[in-house]
């Protein structure tokens, strides 16, 4: 399947101060446009007072946040190349809690070889996600920001999947076996939580099956 930046943040959410527009890429059933499927858009600009640039905060492949400001107008849009709005939101003031750091009890990545390949890396939590997560990012031993994928209800979530019929972002990579990697919440307003501890990653290869 093709992929396509997509605004995650919802229309007239409030942002707060370390927050702003999350723009993820994720399939999509419409035609491949490789201009279209970077999240990080040069020409996009945030409608306040002022038309400006805004600051672009890359947290993993395929997934960026669009800095908001307050200007002297709370309400903001966010406007593509072609001045069409694809995002408003108020900028806030208040104060909000911090996030609280993804408690991992394991990351298993298994990579099953047959007719239709596949490499699932699955995180297991001690608690649920925060409300408003939007994703879970995978960061490798050398704080690359390596995988990610969309936040799930409960204590299981696949922060790496690949098949041989699907693309994903570019610079993506697989957890290696062996190494330690943490991982962090990243939330529908733009914020992010605390890094996890760090994690072993256990696995395992699966012998091909020919059906």
């Amino acid at each position: 399947m093709p992929l396509q930046a997509q605004v995650v943040t919802k229309a007239g959410a409030e942002i707060p101060s370390d927050g702003g527009i999350l723009v993820a890429t994720t399939w999509t059933n419409g035609p491949m446009n490789a201009k279209t499927e970077n999240p990080v858009r040069s020409g996009w600009r945030l409608r306040g007072k002022k038309l400006t640039a805004p600051k672009i905060d890359v947290l993993a492949p395929g997934l960026a946040v669009y800095r908001v400001t307050f200007d002297g107008q709370a309400a903001m849009e966010l406007e593509d190349e072609e001045h069409e709005v694809v995002a408003t939101v108020t900028v806030s003031k208040a104060k909000v809690a911090a996030i609280a750091a993804p408690k991992l009890k394991s990351f298993v990545f298994v990579a099953a070889m047959s007719r239709h390949s596949s490499q699932i890396g699955t995180a297991t939590l001690t608690a649920d996600p925060p409300a408003g997560a939007a994703a879970l990012v995978v960061v490798n031993a050398k704080g690359q920001p390596t995988s990610w994928s969309s936040a799930v209800n409960g204590r299981v979530q696949t922060p790496y999947a690949h098949n041989d019929c699907a693309m994903l972002p570019n610079g993506s990579s697989a957890p290696v076996v062996g190494e330690t990697v943490t991982m962090f919440w990243v939330m529908t307003d733009g914020r992010r939580s605390e890094p996890s501890k760090a994690i072993k990653v256990t696995g395992k290869f699966e012998k091909p099956n020919p059906y």
